[in-house]
C-alpha cells in the first residue's frame, strides 16, 4: 500500500494520486498571468522607448544650437566654423540619427527635407561674412506611431516650441529665437 499527499492509502496498481506535475489548469492559469504583466509592461515598455528617442533629438537640438552659437562668437576672431562637420563627425554616420540608428546623420545641411529626428541646418559654414542667421529645425515627418508628437513635446519643453514646425533662429550676435 502507497500513501498519496493526505496521507490516505490507495492500492499499489492506483498510481493517479501519487504523480507530482502539474495540471492543465494550472498551466493555463501561470500562461494567463503572464499574458496579463506582458500586457500591461510592453506598452510602457515601448512608451519609455519613444521618450527616449525624443529626449536624444532634444539634446542633438540642443547641440546644434550650441554648436551655431559658438561658431558665431569665433567669428569674432576671425575663425571661420564649419557646424556640419563639427556636429557629425568626419564622416556623415559618425553621429547617427537616434531614431534611425547607423546609416543615417543625425545633422544635416538643408537641401532636402529632415526625417524623422535629423535637425535641419540652413548653412553649413559660418565666417564674419556670413550668414546673418541660421534655422534649425527638427524632422518629424516619416515617424512611426506618435513618435512626431512625443518630439515635439520634449523640443518644448526644452524651451523650443517651433523647432518642429517653423524652427528656431540663430542670429550672427548669438541670439536665439524660438
Amino acid at each position: 500500500m502507497r500513501k498519496n499527499l493526505s496521507g490516505s492509502t490507495f492500492p499499489k496498481d492506483d498510481c493517479r494520486a501519487c504523480e507530482d506535475g502539474f495540471t492543465l489548469i494550472e498551466l493555463m492559469i501561470v500562461i494567463a498571468i503572464i499574458g496579463i504583466v506582458a500586457a500591461i509592461a510592453l506598452p510602457q515598455y515601448f512608451q519609455y522607448i519613444e521618450t527616449a528617442k525624443a529626449q536624444a533629438v532634444t539634446t542633438n537640438f540642443k547641440l546644434a544650437v550650441d554648436a551655431v552659437a559658438n561658431a558665431y562668437a569665433a567669428t569674432n576672431n576671425g575663425v571661420v566654423s564649419n557646424v556640419y562637420t563639427t556636429l557629425n563627425g568626419q564622416s556623415a554616420t559618425d553621429i547617427v540619427d537616434p531614431v534611425y540608428g547607423r546609416g543615417t546623420p543625425a545633422f544635416l545641411v538643408t537641401g532636402g527635407a529632415p526625417v524623422c529626428g535629423q535637425v535641419a541646418i540652413t548653412s553649413s559654414v559660418i565666417s564674419a561674412a556670413g550668414p546673418a542667421s541660421v534655422t534649425l529645425t527638427v524632422g518629424t515627418t516619416g515617424c512611426s506611431g506618435s513618435l512626431g508628437t512625443s518630439i515635439a513635446a520634449a523640443l518644448s519643453a526644452a524651451q523650443f516650441p517651433h523647432a518642429a514646425s517653423t524652427g528656431v533662429v540663430v542670429q550672427q550676435n548669438g541670439s536665439v529665437q524660438n
